[in-house]
């Protein structure tokens, strides 16, 4: 893999591109974006103050020509009319939430501290929005980002998960070798469901990768949800945990209650997870993951922020 399009040279793109000019494997990026630096743009991204005003794929070029060669293409991307020559992998890092079809390998965003490598194609969405953060990143963590996701794209991980046409979600606190061990374990378990459309599922990612585990929690606990990344430090206002009917918002996540042993299949899981979904109509899709703090597992419903 030794010719990468990058689209969208954002915050998240432009410190992808910055890591992977730095890889032996790869000999030329193309760059492709419409837009120009401006100074919000400077604090957290890899663009420096003087080049305010330049377009983004000339100052990206800039900074990192020396070490790779650049092709510069300095338009917007339209799936199926925009003409690429001929490379090895199609990365989309815009900051918006669109339809695509089977031009377009890789999509990488961010929600909340979470890195989204997104492998599927021909991705239907009932609505194409902007992306935007909703939790602010320092420089230092979108650089972190950056690094993740050229050390997976530089290897043979990332065909394994074009392959597999998966979702992968990355938490940026997770150390390189622990990545590598977690996303080798997902493609060897995941499990493939099949089940009939409901309304609300298709608002939801990752899903199938989640069943199982779920399942085996309902058994053993209630299944605490979370709509939005959980906020230790606002625990307090939810406990004791009890089943809240009309999900308050607290900090900016709501919470809910899965019953213990109310889930007697996939199915069931389904019905649940579409049900809480259908709620939330300010938020169009959710990256479904079981996470695990200080002994406890949760879900959490993540926002697809297309936060780029």
């Amino acid at each position: 893999m030794n010719r990468i399009a990058v689209i969208g040279l954002g915050t998240l793109g432009g410190a992808l591109c910055k890591n992977i000019s730095e890889m032996d494997s790869i000999d030329e990026l193309i760059l492709i974006d419409y837009d120009i630096v401006e100074s919000r743009n400077v604090h957290n991204s890899v663009y420096n103050a003087s080049q305010i005003g330049e377009s983004k794929v000339e100052a990206l070029s800039e900074l990192i020509e020396e070490n790779i060669n650049v092709v510069q293409m300095e338009e917007k991307y339209i799936e199926g009319k925009t003409k690429l020559s001929p490379c090895n992998l199609i990365i989309d890092c815009r900051d918006v939430v669109c339809s695509r079809g089977n031009e377009i390998d890789v999509r990488l965003y961010i929600t909340g501290k979470i890195l989204i490598i997104d492998c599927r194609k021909n991705v239907k969405t009932q609505y194409n929005y902007e992306g935007s953060y909703r939790r602010k990143l320092s420089k230092n963590e979108l650089n972190k980002a950056g690094f993740f996701a050229a050390q997976i794209i530089c290897s043979d991980q990332i065909n394994d998960l074009i392959k597999e046409k998966t979702v992968q979600r990355v938490d940026l606190n997770l150390l390189p070798s622990i990545i590598n061990k977690a996303m080798k374990k997902s493609i060897t378990n995941r499990v493939d469901i099949v089940y009939d459309a409901i309304d609300g599922l298709d608002r939801l990612q990752c899903l199938e990768d989640n069943i199982e585990p779920i399942l085996s929690l309902s058994r053993e606990k209630d299944v605490d949800v979370f709509i939005g990344e959980r906020d230790s430090s606002q625990l307090q206002l939810l406990k004791p945990f009890r089943k809240i009917d009309n999900l308050p918002s607290v900090a900016k996540t709501k919470y809910t209650i899965i019953p213990r042993n109310s889930l007697r299949d996939s199915s069931d899981l389904i019905q649940a997870l579409s049900k809480i979904v259908k709620e939330q109509n300010n938020i169009m899709n959710f990256i479904v993951t079981l996470s695990h703090e200080n002994g406890e597992y949760f879900v959490e419903l993540l926002e697809e922020t297309g936060a780029a």
